[in-house]
């Protein structure tokens, strides 16, 4: 047995953060090993983020009502807990360890924390994880909260798990660095699967957010189409909750270094020249061939019913050899009939 150096294995086998290193180690079985190799982040994510929803040592009524509306928006791709967390203090150094271990359990890409503390009543924390440790956040102090029952049967035509329209209104957004943050976050938890291709009868919700001098609006909208006699529709936006108010809290932006390897685009495939792909047949190539020269003289096998039809095509080829001289034989002909008139 050859015994392999530290140093001469791959740097993802021998860090003990990797998560490649956590599946050599877990995996028993290739099942698991499969499921957990499924679960590892991927250069190109086809589905979406699972969001971890818990509350820390202390929470309030609001921010437990708040969650639950944000569950129902983010239905079948999220995780919610109802125990109480005392040890998640994400902003604190050590504090984020509870939070990232169960984020590998859930395999979750963000998370929603709900606490309540006297400096900072009704905090609504959003971050993100990368290769299950924590990457960015941002802290929400929420205000002037209404429930999605509060309005009524605006949102019954909303289907559960639908893909929304995010609308973001102000230049906050765009110069202010916390707010560019903020934005970017609430893309993320509540873009939902990413999709290439959109039906318009399916976009039945838009989330707005308005951002004024001193706090943001958080508004959710049922769409409506109505007649315009044109062949585009007549939107009409209901509000259909939740609904609140939040001031930026602390913020926290993940490493130059970490934030590049999170960042990294996979490497388009290199072309092959003619090489396509088809829906029936797969992978179609196309060849170049040179001009066949002899083929008419190489042996072949030609069957008996063919002699005649080959006898007669020889006999006609030898009458159209005959033919030109046979009409020269009879212009020599005339001319000496004329020379002799």
């Amino acid at each position: 047995r050859v015994k392999m150096e530290p140093s001469s294995m791959e740097p993802s086998l021998t860090d003990p953060k990797s998560t490649v290193n956590l599946i050599l180690k877990k995996a028993k079985t290739p099942l698991g090993k499969r499921l957990l190799m499924k679960k590892a982040p991927k250069l190109v994510e086809t589905d979406g983020k699972m969001c971890l929803m818990l509350h820390g040592g202390r929470s309030s009524q609001t921010l437990k009502n708040l969650m639950t509306d944000l569950g129902v928006m983010k239905k079948g791709e999220c995780h919610k807990m109802s125990r109480k967390n005392d040890g998640i203090r994400p902003f604190e150094g050590g504090g984020e360890t509870s939070l990232e271990f169960y984020a590998q359990k859930a395999d979750a890409g963000s998370f929603m924390l709900g606490q309540q503390t006297k400096k900072r009543p009704d905090c609504l924390t959003l971050g993100r994880f990368f290769d299950y440790h924590l990457f960015d956040m941002v802290e929400l102090l929420v205000s002037e909260y209404k429930s999605i029952h509060s309005f009524g049967s605006a949102g019954n035509q909303a289907v559960l798990g639908s893909k929304p329209c995010m609308v973001f209104l102000g230049d906050r957004f765009e110069t202010e660095p916390a707010m560019k943050l903020t934005k970017n976050i609430l893309l993320d938890v509540f873009r939902g699967r990413p999709a290439t291709r959109i039906n318009l009868k399916g976009v039945d919700r838009v989330i707005v957010c308005t951002a004024l001098e001193d706090k943001v609006l958080f508004r959710q909208c049922a769409i409506k189409y109505k007649k315009s006699g044109t062949r585009m529709p007549m939107v009409d936006l209901q509000e259909m909750g939740p609904s609140f108010d939040f001031k930026l809290g602390r913020h926290q932006e993940a490493p130059s270094d970490v934030k590049k390897a999170a960042y990294a685009k996979a490497k388009g495939a290199r072309k092959v020249k003619n090489v396509s792909q088809d829906a029936l047949e797969g992978k179609v190539g196309r060849i170049y061939v040179e001009k066949q020269v002899g083929l008419d003289e190489m042996a072949m096998m030609k069957p008996k019913g063919l002699k005649r039809e080959r006898r007669q095509a020889a006999e006609e080829r030898e009458e159209a050899k005959k033919a030109p001289k046979k009409k020269k034989l009879a212009a020599a002909a005339a001319d000496q009939d004329e020379d002799e008139a």
